[in-house]
């Protein structure tokens, strides 16, 4: 652990030595405290494992165990960097559509836009491909994933002109992460039926375009 501040608030922003992946950790624990204050019905579970950055071991020890039911979705909270997509900090949480070496549940990242979209909660869509999180590894395991995380700055303590730095993120995009894990949290089907809600809205753009130049304009 390097020698820096445990942590530091400061323009918006959480400055820490370990901020990944301690922020999905508190992200956890915080959703767990709002449904219960709250006395929202809702069946979760909250999954911490230890060893990812050598090889995700927690988590492929869990889910060889065959102590997760097969039937839930698990979602990756991370923070991941910048570099690896297009996303931007303190532009809202990320629905991280896969990762280095995966592309996770198309219905599952899909049904998290849906519940988005529907609580105004501002997200991004990105690959974030900068490195692999543990939805690869469950999904390895025939598990239905689908990740979100924040955009984290001085990825791994890399900071500017190859300084050691604490890493941070931005409280607004941490805030957003909590609200959309405790609006899923409330869902009894996480995955949903984004397919359908994005084929309503098409046709009714297309039939809007077809009432407007005429059907024989859409078929050629």
């Amino acid at each position: 652990m390097w020698d820096l501040p445990a942590y530091d608030i400061r323009d918006g922003r959480i400055y820490s030595r370990a901020c990944d992946d301690l922020i999905g950790c508190a992200v956890i624990v915080a959703a767990f405290l709002e449904l219960g204050r709250s006395g929202a019905e809702a069946s979760v579970y909250a999954l911490f494992t230890r060893a990812e950055e050598v090889g995700f071991v927690g988590a492929i020890h869990l889910a060889k165990s065959g102590e997760i039911p097969h039937d839930i979705t698990v979602l990756s909270l991370e923070c991941s960097s910048e570099k690896g997509g297009s996303c931007k900090m303190g532009e809202g949480a990320i629905l991280r559509v896969g990762d280095r070496t995966s592309i996770f549940d198309s219905d599952v990242m899909g049904g998290l836009s849906e519940m988005a979209k529907r609580a105004e909660i501002q997200v991004q869509r990105c690959l974030m491909s900068g490195g692999t999180c543990e939805a690869t590894a469950y999904q390895l395991y025939g598990y239905r994933c689908g990740a979100l995380c924040v955009a984290l700055g001085n990825y791994h303590n890399c900071g500017p002109d190859n300084r050691i730095d604490s890493e941070f993120v931005s409280i607004d995009d941490v805030v957003g992460l909590l609200g959309l894990c405790v609006v899923a949290a409330q869902c009894e089907e996480v995955a949903g039926d984004s397919n359908e809600a994005l084929r309503s809205r098409l046709e009714k753009r297309a039939d809007e375009y077809a009432s407007r130049f005429g059907e024989a304009s859409i078929l050629g």
